[in-house]
């Protein structure tokens, strides 16, 4: 009964959240200079009809903003999005009338996660090691060595360094990896390192100081003194109760990198959900960029209420 309680208030504030995100995007889309219909696409198309039949450019103006409820009062156009976001009726973007933007989620996102899966997976694999090498080995070289390799892979983003990855290997090195597109395993290597850099760096720092802690524990020193071999006490005690907590790093870990794909992909010429973003917001197309505002809005404070609900399950301690 109390999950069921602590799940109910929190998609209450689920909504509540997304709500102001979706007015606060909309009114800083609305109050930007331009507009679609002022972008370099619809402008050269319309050019000569306003200045061939300004009456008849008037009336296409107007039924465009009649469709997509543009000629409404601006909390009307709030409360609009707000409604069709949340019943998830995303409708069609404004660049492609007859195209839903379901549909193109539907290409497209499952790309992004993958991507953003990938990364996460990586970081794991390659962090959880260096932290638990520096945990160790702390205060020598090699905790400096995987400190400063963190530090740095946390201070560079991941779109600096996959313009890094294209020089080396579309220039330097070519022919080794694939540096654009998409459709088989090598054209996801380089996007994967790009964006799992920080999060190695993140997972690593992270893996240290819990080990470091949880060695510090009571039950290390009483496990020492009953004669408890190093490596297994090290691995079953002291690694195995620090990953517990590695799960409140991971999961919104992965909401914000499916976020960071977004400059990765469109480095990397990758048809997934940095392009649709991309192309949204530069065109002020108000469906598809309010969509994608509140699909990683809940994304994010979904993997939050999953990181708490199964941190709540493995640890007895923690009370939901």
């Amino acid at each position: 009964m109390a999950i069921v309680k602590f799940i109910s208030k929190r998609i209450i504030q689920i909504i509540i959240t997304l709500i102001l995100v979706i007015s606060v995007s909309y009114i800083m889309m609305y109050y930007s200079p331009g507009g679609f219909m002022h972008t370099s696409t619809m402008a050269t198309a319309l050019a000569p009809l306003q200045g061939q039949n300004p009456v008849l450019y008037q009336e296409v103006m107007a039924q465009f903003q009649s469709r997509y409820g543009l000629d409404l009062p601006l909390w009307q156009q709030i409360a609009k999005y707000i409604w069709h976001e949340l019943t998830f009726d995303f409708g069609n973007s404004m660049q492609n009338p007859s195209l839903q933007i379901a549909g193109q989620l539907k290409q497209t996102l499952p790309i992004s996660v993958m991507l953003a899966f990938g990364a996460v997976l990586l970081s794991v694999i390659v962090g959880v090691p260096l932290g638990i090498i520096a945990a160790l080995k702390r205060n020598t070289w090699v905790d400096y060595v995987v400190s400063t390799i963190s530090l740095a892979g946390q201070a560079i983003p991941a779109f600096v360094l996959a313009v890094i990855m294209v020089l080396l290997f579309g220039v330097v090195f070519q022919g080794i990896l694939p540096v654009t597109g998409w459709g088989n395993w090598k054209q996801a290597i380089l996007p994967i390192i790009c964006l799992s850099a920080a999060n190695v760096g993140v997972v690593a720092r992270y893996m240290r100081g819990s080990l470091i802690e949880t060695l510090r524990s009571d039950y290390i020193r009483t496990a020492k003194a009953k004669g408890v071999k190093y490596w297994p006490m090290i691995m079953k005690h002291g690694v195995k109760n620090s990953l517990t907590a590695m799960i409140t790093v991971i999961g919104p870990q992965f909401a914000f990198t499916v976020m960071g794909t977004i400059w990765v992909e469109q480095i990397f010429a990758i048809p997934a959900l940095g392009q649709v973003m991309q192309m949204a917001f530069t065109s002020f197309d108000y469906p598809l960029a309010i969509t994608s505002v509140f699909l990683l809005g809940s994304m994010i404070m979904i993997m939050n209420l999953m990181v708490d609900i199964i941190y709540a399950f493995i640890d007895p301690r923690v009370k939901l």
